[in-house]
């Protein structure tokens, strides 16, 4: 992931910097999906996310390797000296290290001959020098048993693995969705643009209308000057349409990975599509596939595998043990020591004042705050999914109503401008009419971008995945499988 990001933020450059040499202002050309997979490989929360995962991923393995062999080596080196060690140190500096010597002692003669009888001893003299100490020690360890407590830990660490390819696939979902939302917020900055400059368009147009016939004595100075208002009105309102435009382009280039003045061309346009899907059913699709509400079971199982830890504490823990010990006046030697051990070691905290009891209580307490934690984020869930139905719905019925409204506005404006044309009329109808015609005409586009933008914002709250499916996720690890496996196993197809 890192390198397809060192590689896409490449391109992007290449491409930037190829487009300001050669064409100066040359728009980037995006469409929808376009954006949205720069997103997924620039967005630094989508980063952030995997890299905690990959947190979570190392500490799981830690905890499985927990139950296996561990081998501790610890060494020291001194100086030493002072009145102990006098003795010793004359008894070497007379005799050497120790060594063995045999001492000839005549004990009598034989009678008659006179030869005489010899006893042999032997016994050790001399001693090493207490000037220096090496020592060296090993130990060994394997856990057999231990009531549960590793076994708890590790199930905690896999389940903290779970839920957080769970938040990676959540952040990817909510980046979509940001992705979408500033998107739309362009097109639809652009429409309401659009509009503004025709009705800048046809103000001058009339202006010029109002101009001839003032000019003949056809219409009062005041139609002139009301004309002249009404434009500068509409051109204010184009220039704060501009203005939005520029606003919504740099939050989507910033959302996409580009530079802030980047002049994006969105490639896509509004379109209606109905919905077919009714809202019990969007309901329940959110509660099966939503990745926040997944991971909130996570949360629970952690909690009870912490319990499962914590009671550790009541049972004896039993391990193989062995070790070994050397000590000398040089680096590993063994002149001076030399020891082992290898065997079972068993420890039972029979009583430790209650501190496991509370260990308990407390993984019974965190479990119980998780499984309220879970609830909330069910109904937020069912809100937020029946709230993105109710407005894309709501939309979707003004779609039909300003489609028509600007229809019967631009008749309406037609009309009030022939009779102004013709003298039957004066200008504040034909005015109006404009205002009214633009002000349709805005609707509409509120309408569609407020239905497409209801539809993404369903999408989300639905939880239709991105990389992979929760709830086929879920499903295969509660079976068994690796975290990695599932991942790989519940992914969607690239669109």
């Amino acid at each position: 992931m890192k390198i397809n990001r060192l590689i896409l933020s490449g391109v992007i450059g290449c491409i930037l910097a190829l487009q300001s040499m050669t064409c100066g202002a040359e728009p980037v050309r995006l469409t929808l999906a376009d954006s949205i997979n720069m997103a997924l490989e620039s967005d630094e929360g989508i980063e952030s996310a995997e890299a905690q995962r990959e947190a979570r991923e190392h500490a799981f393995k830690a905890a499985r390797r927990s139950k296996g062999p561990t081998v501790n080596w610890s060494s020291q080196a001194y100086r030493i000296g002072g009145r102990d060690y006098e003795a010793l140190n004359n008894a070497h500096d007379t005799y050497g290290s120790p060594h063995t010597i045999t001492e000839t002692t005549v004990v009598g003669y034989v009678w008659g001959t006179g030869v005489p009888v010899v006893s042999e001893q032997t016994g050790t003299v001399g001693s090493y020098a207490y000037h220096n100490t090496f020592a060296n020690s090993w130990s060994l360890t394997v856990p057999l048993y231990t009531g549960g407590h590793l076994e708890g830990q590790i199930d905690e660490a896999r389940y903290q693995l779970n839920r957080a390819d769970l938040d990676t696939e959540n952040t990817r979902q909510e980046v979509r969705y940001d992705v979408a939302e500033a998107y739309a917020n362009v097109i639809y900055r652009e429409n309401l643009a659009l509009v503004a400059q025709e009705a800048v368009d046809k103000g001058n147009t009339q202006l010029e209308l109002i101009n001839a016939m003032f000019e003949e004595g056809a219409v009062a100075e005041a139609d002139l000057l009301m004309m002249k208002v009404n434009i500068a009105n509409y051109q204010q309102a184009l220039v704060s349409a501009n203005a939005a435009v520029e606003i919504a382009k740099a939050t989507l280039a910033t959302a996409v990975g580009l530079p802030q003045d980047s002049d994006i061309e969105p490639m896509d346009t509004f379109s209606y599509e109905p919905y077919h899907r009714t809202l019990p059913e969007c309901e329940s699709y959110a509660l099966e596939h939503r990745p926040d509400g997944l991971a909130a079971e996570y949360d629970i199982k952690a909690a009870e595998a912490q319990k499962t830890s914590a009671a550790a504490g009541y049972r004896p823990q039993v391990s193989v043990v062995g070790s070994q010990n050397i000590t000398s006046n040089s680096p590993f030697r063994s002149e001076r020591n030399n020891a082992w051990s290898l065997g079972l070691s068993l420890s039972w905290n029979v009583f430790d004042n209650g501190i496991t009891a509370e260990n308990v209580r407390q993984a019974e307490a965190t479990a119980n705050a998780y499984e309220a934690a879970k609830r909330k984020i069910r109904k937020n869930i069912l809100l937020e999914t029946r709230s993105a139905y109710v407005q894309m719905k709501a939309a979707e019925t003004n779609i039909a109503t300003t489609k028509t409204a600007v229809q019967q506005a631009e008749d309406s404006y037609t009309i009030a401008r022939v009779r102004y044309e013709e003298g039957v009329d004066g200008l504040l109808p034909v005015t109006d009419a404009q205002d009214k015609l633009a002000q349709a005409r805005s609707n509409y586009q509120t309408a569609l971008y407020e239905y497409n933008l209801s539809r993404s914002m369903l999408e989300k709250a639905m939880g239709v995945p991105v990389k992979f499916d929760a709830k086929r996720y879920q499903e295969l690890t509660l079976a068994g499988a690796s975290a990695n496996r599932a991942e790989q196993e519940a992914r969607v197809a690239e669109k």
